[in-house]
Protein backbone atom coordinates (compact mmCIF):
# COMPACT_ATOMS: atom_id res chain seq x y z
CA UNK A 1 0.00 0.00 0.00
CA UNK A 2 1.39 3.30 -1.22
CA UNK A 3 1.58 6.33 0.64
CA UNK A 4 1.56 10.52 -0.24
CA UNK A 5 1.29 13.62 1.78
CA UNK A 6 2.68 16.98 0.76
CA UNK A 7 1.83 20.30 2.32
CA UNK A 8 3.07 23.77 2.46
CA UNK A 9 4.38 25.26 5.75
CA UNK A 10 3.00 28.56 4.85
CA UNK A 11 -0.07 30.06 4.87
CA UNK A 12 -1.47 31.02 1.27
CA UNK A 13 -0.13 34.03 -0.34
CA UNK A 14 3.03 34.24 1.77
CA UNK A 15 6.50 34.05 -0.46
CA UNK A 16 8.37 31.48 1.67
CA UNK A 17 8.09 27.86 -0.06
CA UNK A 18 9.06 25.96 3.21
CA UNK A 19 6.95 22.35 2.83
CA UNK A 20 7.10 19.09 4.21
CA UNK A 21 6.87 15.52 1.58
CA UNK A 22 6.53 11.90 3.33
CA UNK A 23 6.41 9.12 0.76
CA UNK A 24 6.09 5.42 0.96
CA UNK A 25 5.75 3.57 -2.17
CA UNK A 26 6.82 2.30 -5.37
CA UNK A 27 10.06 4.13 -6.37
CA UNK A 28 11.00 5.47 -10.25
CA UNK A 29 14.22 3.59 -9.64
CA UNK A 30 14.19 -0.64 -9.88
CA UNK A 31 16.88 -3.07 -8.39
CA UNK A 32 17.89 -5.81 -10.12
CA UNK A 33 14.74 -5.46 -12.27
CA UNK A 34 12.09 -5.33 -9.12
CA UNK A 35 10.42 -2.57 -8.15
CA UNK A 36 11.60 -0.51 -5.66
CA UNK A 37 9.73 0.75 -2.47
CA UNK A 38 10.86 4.02 -1.47
CA UNK A 39 10.02 5.54 2.16
CA UNK A 40 10.85 9.06 2.99
CA UNK A 41 10.34 12.19 4.89
CA UNK A 42 11.07 15.42 3.32
CA UNK A 43 11.18 18.85 4.91
CA UNK A 44 12.39 22.01 2.73
CA UNK A 45 12.53 25.86 2.96
CA UNK A 46 13.51 28.77 0.63
CA UNK A 47 17.14 27.20 0.78
CA UNK A 48 17.53 24.45 2.54
CA UNK A 49 16.31 20.77 2.60
CA UNK A 50 16.64 17.37 4.66
CA UNK A 51 15.52 14.25 3.70
CA UNK A 52 15.03 11.50 6.17
CA UNK A 53 14.91 7.91 4.01
CA UNK A 54 14.67 4.03 5.01
CA UNK A 55 18.01 2.83 4.03
CA UNK A 56 19.08 -0.71 2.79
CA UNK A 57 20.07 -0.94 6.19
CA UNK A 58 17.25 0.21 8.24
CA UNK A 59 14.38 -1.96 9.26
CA UNK A 60 11.07 -0.26 8.71
CA UNK A 61 10.94 -0.24 12.75
CA UNK A 62 14.01 1.75 12.68
CA UNK A 63 12.71 4.70 10.51
CA UNK A 64 9.88 4.98 12.44
CA UNK A 65 12.18 5.51 15.87
CA UNK A 66 13.91 7.91 14.21
CA UNK A 67 10.83 9.79 12.69
CA UNK A 68 9.42 9.19 16.23
CA UNK A 69 12.57 10.78 17.27
CA UNK A 70 12.63 14.22 15.57
CA UNK A 71 8.73 14.42 16.51
CA UNK A 72 9.50 14.51 19.44
CA UNK A 73 12.12 16.96 19.14
CA UNK A 74 9.80 19.19 17.22
CA UNK A 75 7.27 18.93 19.70
CA UNK A 76 9.52 19.62 22.64
CA UNK A 77 11.22 23.22 20.85
CA UNK A 78 7.37 23.84 19.92
CA UNK A 79 6.22 23.82 23.82
CA UNK A 80 9.51 25.87 24.51
CA UNK A 81 8.93 28.46 22.09
CA UNK A 82 5.48 28.88 22.90
CA UNK A 83 6.44 29.17 26.31
CA UNK A 84 8.63 31.74 25.49
CA UNK A 85 6.25 34.00 24.00
CA UNK A 86 4.02 34.23 26.75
Amino acid sequence: MSYSNRQWLNPDGHPSTGSVVAYHGESPWDRDGKPDVMTILEISDCHNKIRLHQSEKDTLEEFIAKMETLRDVIDGFVSHLRKENL
